[in-house]
């Protein structure tokens, strides 16, 4: 791997190229964030539109998928905010 693709987030991360997938909402599902992570990167599933059993079982696929680290991108409302 060239030296520059080394970064301080790979090492924060347990990553081994500086990759974050975006945790778009509709698409990022478990394969998708499986093969990111297993490629190298931050695989990342999108959870804005999941329900909370149907992001558990998310979750549980990319972990049979793949030992490698992952991320949920999750929504957070503010009371009162427009």
């Amino acid at each position: 791997m060239h030296p520059s693709l080394r970064t301080p987030l790979c090492d924060l991360l347990g990553i081994r190229y500086p990759i974050v997938q975006a945790g778009m909402g509709y698409v990022a599902r478990a394969d998708l964030c499986a093969a990111v992570s297993a490629a190298g990167g931050l695989g990342v599933i999108g959870a804005a539109s999941l329900t909370a059993a149907e992001l558990r079982d998310e979750i549980r696929k990319v972990r049979r998928l793949t030992d490698r680290p992952f991320g949920v991108d999750i929504l957070a409302r503010l009371g009162g905010a427009g």
